[in-house]
């Protein structure tokens, strides 16, 4: 993960602050889906509730915990064709 930054942050600034976002992102998606699972199970017997944003949880946690796990094996993979 440490090859991803946030490009629009200068580089004068510390590395930890350029890359704290990227080591956000995994956590807080499996805080989502997490929050989205645990809601959905309290709404479970309640015809009335409305389960959209349960469900909007999971899936955009889902996806904040698979694109950058996507990302980094593509990387690992192109890098070691180009170097290995």
């Amino acid at each position: 993960m440490a090859m991803f930054s946030c490009p629009w942050l200068p580089s004068v600034l510390p590395n930890w602050i350029r890359y704290f976002p990227v080591y956000l992102i995994v956590p807080v998606g499996i805080c989502a889906v997490v929050s989205g699972v645990g809601a959905l199970r309290d709404m479970r017997g309640q015809e009335s509730a409305d389960r959209r944003r349960a469900r909007a949880g999971i899936l955009l946690g889902s996806v904040a915990v698979i694109v950058p796990v996507a990302v980094v094996v593509w990387a690992c993979w192109v890098l070691s064709n180009t170097y290995g």
